[in-house]
Order: structure tokens, then C-alpha cells, then sequence
């Protein structure tokens, strides 16, 4: 009993003493708190109350997308006791009369909201308006930042647009939406200011190339049209177009279709423009016995496979392989080549890949590895059949016949530079590099492969609606039949009719391809479809002074 009693008073004076510690190391931590609270004060860290939203540039400086104040007006219904008066006063700031005000305004119960995107200098004109009347407790102007593109459908898949908070939604507004509009700048009270964008693109190029768009949309009524020019020498991209387009001004208008980029996105099987890039392989790896001409007699029968032509024509070498797109030629060369060299050479020419110019998507290109091909893969991969392909895949690839074997890397992006009160284009941050890969084939090469396609321009070839007068055009015609995987078929895919060209000849500037799916008007053929495009492109180049013409243009 008395152990027991021993026990229970030691377990009191435990948790007595125990008790006595915690209060002592909370009183201590109150007189911590209190004194500290003396001798430092908190505050919150000081950021930016603004991001105003980087510019977005052609290369020429032009401005394609640029942040603008708007104000929108409301009427506090409770705060007016004379509404006619109320009318009549802001009537002539919002173009609307005073009879649509009010029509507007018994809409709504207490707040309501009389017209938006007034501009900056009617608004304050009608603030001040507002303020002498008396009337600022019943008339609110509230100040919203918007997005304004001046180019309006031109290039509109590849800047794309903003939503109401300011913040990308699609194309290069989506893609650099963290340069262009970047956290608060911490440890300033004022306005941070996003990097202004610099494309590649040029927008009296672009001009050029939209105008053929809708041409074609009009007379040949497409599914689609796709178009790109692009800079031999650099792999800059100065124009690209993809049909149906939108208003980047008015999304409410656009469908989810016309902001499709079929240029860069849109994988395709690219049909007959693909011989060039296959003839530079049978001529760079030299197996196939070139000298010896085809004779095409409409058909070519190999292993039991029939490849057909469009029509026979007669004794081939490679420059009438080119200048009338005999499927048969080129398939023989390709069956006389080895497929892992074959292959080795379309994969260096980035028919097997992905590019990354600064857009939200990133479309892989794709030939299947040799090991996978069937008996008849070689001879249709040769004229761009079993190959899915974007424009951009065929238009950087063509950089290397304009540099001598050697491709470039394309570019969307020229610089990122910082932004500035001033409105002025800063410090530059980014600027793109040209790009090279290694040699790819030969100077030889590169250049026969270029003359043939200017053969293919002249009288008899199939790209002559391609030809300019006092300028020599390169190009390859191509009408794709397009395998339809519903029911695993070319014979109800549908048609492209498109047309890859360079030019001049010798040395080329610029890359055009122009390209038209499923067209429905009198004709579905790439050379009366797309190659009077691409030389309508080139004269217009002519008479913007970007390119030489031994005679006067006639557009």
C-alpha cells in the first residue's frame, strides 16, 4: 500500500514540473514573438502591378500582334435618375444613338453594359464629359487590355491569339507565352514588360503567298491549301499559309478547322514533288545504272507489282524522269539502289523527324525502316508513297539542292529581344543561328538535280505554268493520290495537286511549295493547280524587288 502511495505522489510531482517547463517555454516564445515584432517589421515583397504582353514583329519590323488598351461602359441603373439624360450625354463618345442605349441598357437590372472596346482617346473625352456632368458615381469607364493584329487572316495559325486575360491560346501566343508575357519584375512597383518576338516571316511575302491561297480556294475549292516560302540561304520561313484561315481580330467568327495549320501539322503522303529527293539518293550512293535510259511504256512490272504512270513516255533518262514524273523510272533506279543506303539518305534529309520553330506542335515526318518493307515499299516510298510528310519537311529538306548538298535548319523565330516603354525594339536576348547538317550529297549532284527541274518548266514539261519569263525557275510537279485508312485504299482518298520549286537555278533564293487537297473544280493536277500559283509567287517577288528578272514583269 504504501509503494502504491510512493507511486502516485511521484507521478504528480512529474507532471507537475513537467507542466511548469511547457509553461516556461511558451512564455519565453510570447516575449520572443513580442520582442522581435519590435525591432522587425514584415513586409509583402514589392512586384509589378502591370506585365504588359512583348510585341510580335515581321523581319522587316512590321508589327503582326501588339497589346492595346480598350474601355468598356457601364451604367450603374440605381445611381441614374434621368436616363434620357444619361443617353444623351455619352451618345456621341460610343456611336450608338440614344434610343440604342437604352435598348442596350434594359438588359440588364443594376449594372449594365452599355458598349465595349471604345477607344482610348473617346474614352477619355467621355470621362471628362462624364466627371463635369456629375455623373462619375453613376457612369463607370473601366480600362481592359486587348490583343490587336494588324495582319488580320494573314499568317493567323502561326501567331495565333490570346484569350481575355491576356494569355496565349494558340501559335506563337501560345508557344512563347512565358517570354511574352513573364511573371511581375519582383522588387519593382512599376510596369514589367515581356519580350517583343521578331518572326522570320515578311509580310509582303506573305502577302504574295495568301493571295494565291484564296485564288485557288476559289477556283479549285480545296479541302485545304497549304503554302510556304522559305529562304534558301538561311532556312527562314517568310511566309506560310494554310487555307481555311480566320480573323485573328475576330475569333469568335473562326471554327476550329480554319485554326488548323496544315503546314506545319498536316502529315501527308506527298506523291510525285518526292522524286527529286529520291533521285539525289540514286545518284549520291551510284548503284543504279542512270546512264542506261528507261523505256516507259505506261506501266513497269516488277515481282509480280505493277507501278503505273499517267501515261508512256517512251525513253527516260533522269531529266525526263523529272520533266514529266515518270513514276516508273524512278521506282527501277530505286529497286537497282541498296535499301539501307536509300533509306540512310531520305533520314539525313529529315524525312524522319520532328522541327521545333517555336510552335506549339511538332509533327514527325516518317519512313519506315527498311526491315519493315514490303516487296513494293522501295519502288512507291521513290515517288512518295508510303512517307508521311508536313510542307515544312519538304521545304527544309529542298535546302540542300540550294546549297550544294548541305541542309539548313528552318527558322520561325529571328530574335527575342527586350521590351521597353519606348515601344522600340530593346536589347536583342535570341537571335537564330543558321544551321547547316553535313554534306548530304554532292555539289554534282545538287546541281543536275536543279537543272533538270528548270527542264521541267519549259515547253512539254509538267511544271511549265511554273515559268516566269526573264527568271529560271527549278521545279517538280507532284498529284498525289491520298490513302484513305477507313478503308485502307488510294482509289476514294482523294487527290493533292501541289508544285516544289526553287529559284533561280543557279544559286537559289527562295523555296516555294504550294500544295491543294481534294480540289473539285475542272482539275486535279498539280501542274494546273498549284504550279501557276508558285509563278504567280514569283513574279510577285520580282516586282517587290526581291528577286532579278532579265525583263520587266508583266503581273
Amino acid at each position: 500500500m504504501a509503494s502504491s502511495q510512493n507511486h502516485t505522489r511521484t507521478f504528480w510531482i512529474a507532471t507537475t514540473l513537467a507542466s511548469l517547463a511547457v509553461l516556461t517555454l511558451m512564455g519565453r516564445l510570447v516575449w520572443v514573438t513580442v520582442t522581435a515584432g519590435k525591432n522587425r517589421e514584415y513586409r509583402d515583397p514589392v512586384v509589378s502591378e502591370r506585365v504588359v504582353r512583348g510585341t510580335i514583329y515581321d523581319r522587316g519590323g512590321q508589327i503582326l500582334a501588339i497589346e492595346t488598351p480598350s474601355y468598356n461602359l457601364y451604367f450603374r441603373l440605381s445611381h441614374i435618375k434621368d436616363m434620357d439624360a444619361t443617353a444623351s450625354l455619352v451618345s456621341p463618345y460610343i456611336g450608338m444613338t440614344v434610343d440604342e442605349i437604352k435598348q442596350q441598357v434594359s438588359r440588364y437590372q443594376t449594372y449594365a453594359l452599355v458598349r465595349k472596346d471604345i477607344g482610348e482617346s473617346e474614352a477619355a473625352a467621355l470621362r471628362n464629359a462624364v466627371r463635369q456632368a456629375a455623373l462619375s458615381n453613376a457612369v463607370d469607364i473601366e480600362k481592359r487590355v486587348g490583343r490587336t493584329y494588324p495582319a488580320s487572316f494573314h499568317a493567323s495559325q502561326t501567331i495565333g491569339f490570346v484569350d481575355t486575360n491576356n494569355h496565349g491560346l494558340e501559335g506563337i501566343e501560345y508557344a512563347q507565352d512565358d517570354n511574352l508575357s513573364p511573371m511581375p519584375v519582383l522588387g519593382s512597383p512599376d510596369t514589367s514588360y515581356g519580350q517583343d518576338i521578331t518572326l522570320t516571316l515578311d509580310i509582303d511575302v506573305q502577302y504574295l503567298l495568301d493571295l494565291e491561297m484564296q485564288r485557288i480556294a476559289q477556283e479549285h475549292m480545296p479541302d485545304y491549301a497549304i503554302g510556304i516560302v522559305m529562304d534558301a540561304k538561311s532556312g527562314d520561313i517568310l511566309a506560310l499559309s494554310s487555307y481555311p484561315w480566320y480573323d485573328t481580330n475576330d475569333i469568335a467568327s473562326s471554327s476550329e478547322t480554319s485554326r488548323l495549320n496544315h503546314a506545319v501539322n498536316y502529315l501527308y503522303e506527298p506523291g510525285s514533288v518526292f522524286k527529286i529527293f529520291s533521285l539525289c539518293a540514286e545518284m549520291e550512293i551510284g548503284q543504279a545504272d542512270l546512264s542506261k535510259p528507261f523505256i516507259c511504256d505506261g506501266a513497269f512490272t516488277f515481282d509480280g507489282i505493277t507501278i503505273g504512270c499517267h501515261e508512256p513516255h517512251g525513253t527516260v533518262t533522269p531529266r525526263e524522269m523529272i520533266s514529266q514524273s515518270c513514276n516508273g523510272a524512278v521506282a527501277n533506279w530505286a529497286l537497282q539502289t541498296d535499301s539501307k543506303k536509300f533509306y540512310g539518305i531520305l533520314d539525313q534529309l529529315g524525312f524522319n523527324r520532328a522541327y521545333d520553330i517555336g510552335l506549339p506542335s511538332r509533327s514527325r515526318a516518317r519512313i519506315a525502316d527498311p526491315s519493315t518493307w514490303s516487296a513494293r515499299s522501295k519502288a512507291t516510298i521513290s515517288f512518295g508513297q508510303e512517307v508521311s510528310v508536313t510542307a515544312l519537311h519538304l521545304a527544309a529538306a529542298a535546302t540542300a539542292l540550294a546549297n550544294g548538298g548541305s541542309m539548313l535548319e528552318p527558322h520561325l523565330i529571328l530574335k527575342r529581344s527586350k521590351g521597353n516603354e519606348s515601344g522600340g525594339i530593346g536589347e536583342t536576348l535570341f537571335q537564330r543561328e543558321i544551321t547547316k547538317s553535313g554534306q548530304i550529297f554532292s555539289e554534282e549532284v545538287a546541281s543536275k538535280v536543279l537543272d533538270y527541274m528548270h527542264t521541267a518548266t519549259e515547253v512539254g514539261g509538267t511544271a511549265r505554268l511554273a515559268a516566269v519569263e526573264g527568271v529560271d525557275v527549278s521545279a517538280k510537279t507532284g498529284t498525289a493520290q491520298l490513302y484513305n485508312p477507313e478503308t485502307r485504299s488510294y482509289k476514294d482518298g482523294g487527290n493533292l495537286a501541289s508544285t516544289l520549286a526553287l529559284v533561280p537555278t543557279k544559286d537559289p533564293k527562295y523555296i516555294i511549295y504550294i500544295a491543294a487537297g481534294n480540289p473539285k473544280g475542272n482539275t486535279i493536277w498539280g501542274a494546273n493547280i498549284a504550279a501557276p500559283a508558285v509563278g504567280k509567287v514569283v513574279k510577285g517577288l520580282v516586282s517587290q524587288g526581291k528577286l532579278a528578272s532579265s525583263v520587266s514583269p508583266l503581273l
